[in-house]
């Protein structure tokens, strides 16, 4: 049944063109994005599952203080 639908639409076969193009496009661009992340986002992003929350840096003095701004 949808073959005989289909095949009555004039030009069918250009939808199948584009849209194999349209997702070779993006692949490509999915891969040049890839290829183009730096080493220190991908090791921090690579360590984020592991991550317990703690702060290791010299910010945790200001985490502690209150923030006015929220209440």
């Amino acid at each position: 049944m949808i073959k005989n639908v289909i095949s009555s639409l004039g030009g069918v076969d250009v939808y199948g063109i584009i849209s194999i193009c349209f997702f070779f496009a993006f692949f490509i661009g999915m891969l040049i994005w890839a290829f183009r992340l730096k080493q220190s986002y991908l090791d921090s992003m690579r360590e984020l599952p592991l991550d317990d929350g703690t702060v290791h840096s010299s910010k945790t003095e200001s985490l502690t203080q209150p923030d006015s701004h929220h209440e």
